[in-house]
């Protein structure tokens, strides 16, 4: 429980940080042209984007504990809360729901990319599109090689 609050907390306050950096940057640009006008609405993006993360992970742990009934029995709930988070059949779930995810977003990523080569997009914005499905394809093999050495 303590760990994930601290997580919870740490992931708030750095993507309001990052945010706050982002604003900064916004307020400080003087002449800047092209792609780098986005840089900052970017960062705040991204900033905001981690905060909210860090928000549902306490917001989570919170509705975790209070929709318990062995929490509302027993003072000491949280040890209820970690264990069916470390549950192997709750593991193998969520397992199954991030592979089936990535395997839909497999499918809708390639007809995005020819999506954006038709319309015509600036060149950088499909290149970056492209750069992220390579990194995710390189990941996906890397984890891959990890796992079935360690089995």
């Amino acid at each position: 429980m303590k760990k994930t609050v601290k997580m919870g907390f740490s992931t708030m306050a750095g993507g309001l940080l990052f945010a706050l950096v982002g604003v900064a940057m916004l307020f400080c640009q003087v002449g800047i042209e092209g792609a780098l006008i986005a840089l900052p609405i970017a960062i705040i993006s991204i900033g905001g984007l981690i905060a909210v993360n860090g928000l549902i992970l306490l917001v989570g742990r919170l509705f975790a504990r209070k929709g318990s009934a062995f929490a509302k029995e027993i003072a000491d709930g949280d040890k209820e809360i970690d264990i069916i988070e470390d549950d192997e059949r709750n593991i193998a779930i969520t397992r199954r729901a991030s592979t089936t995810t990535y395997n839909y977003m497999n499918l809708l990523s390639s007809p995005l990319l020819i999506f954006l080569i038709v319309m015509q997009v600036e060149l950088v914005v499909t290149l970056v599109v492209l750069a992220g499905l390579v990194v995710k394809v390189i990941m996906y093999f890397l984890l891959i090689r990890k796992y079935r050495k360690e089995m």
